[in-house]
């Protein structure tokens, strides 16, 4: 590994060592300020890293930005987005064919659910939550920071996925979290799939989780 390659892994493992501290920090500065609720503590968090981690990728998304102009057409644009939606719909579909067949009656999509849960209690963190923070920090998080120095595309696309899933399984365990754990590593490695594909622009990524997450949305309004 050059040196290029471990600055940019070290930028990685800085903003994912961020992520994990101010993550963990969130309940004990609510119980240190006794405001009983982590909404407001968890809201400043998620902005502020998501300003720190737009600032540090600032540069790849301007490259990014330039890319996507010049290589790509608005048809194109529309054909990816709408093949990546149509292949983690896909993945959906499969997974919970699978899972009403392993554990029957249990669910795998506690992402909606959540979300729905957050919509009803705080409206407008559930908005920043789901539509910036998920769609902008998460993915320079989860792919941006790991393609820049994982150059092997199925190292990163099967190895990078990984990483999310395994945050979120390390908290909890038994049936359901395994469960959720597939889903979130089968969701990442299309994700990473459709970020290779399309000459690891970030955007064309962002722009089908954006579509992903407003979907709860969209759910929520026909209750």
């Amino acid at each position: 590994m050059g040196n290029v390659e471990t600055k940019l892994l070290l930028k990685a493992v800085l903003m994912y060592l961020l992520y994990f501290v101010y993550s963990l920090l969130t309940s004990q500065i609510t119980v240190a300020l006794n405001l009983g609720d982590t909404t407001i503590v968890s809201f400043v968090g998620d902005f502020l890293f998501t300003v720190i981690i737009i600032a540090v990728y600032w540069a790849d998304l301007r490259n990014d930005a330039k890319d996507l102009k010049e290589k790509f057409t608005f048809k194109k644009i529309i054909g990816r987005i709408l093949l990546g939606i149509g292949a983690i719909m896909l993945m959906r579909i499969v997974m919970g064919v699978l899972t009403e067949l392993i554990a029957p009656g249990i669910s795998v999509d506690s992402n909606t659910a959540s979300i729905l849960d957050l919509l009803k209690s705080s409206p407008a963190y559930a908005i920043f939550k789901t539509m910036v923070f998920a769609v902008i920090a998460e993915e320079l998080l989860f792919r941006k920071s790991l393609s820049l120095f994982i150059k092997n595309k199925w190292v990163f696309i099967f190895g990078g996925a990984l990483l999310y899933p395994l945050m979120n399984f390390v908290f909890s365990g038994g049936v359901t979290p395994i469960l959720d754990f597939v889903m979130y590593y089968m969701t990442a490695i299309v994700l990473n799939s459709i970020y290779i594909w399309n000459n690891r622009n970030i955007f064309i990524v962002m722009f089908v989780k954006f579509i992903l997450q407003f979907l709860p949305f969209i759910v929520l309004l026909t209750l």
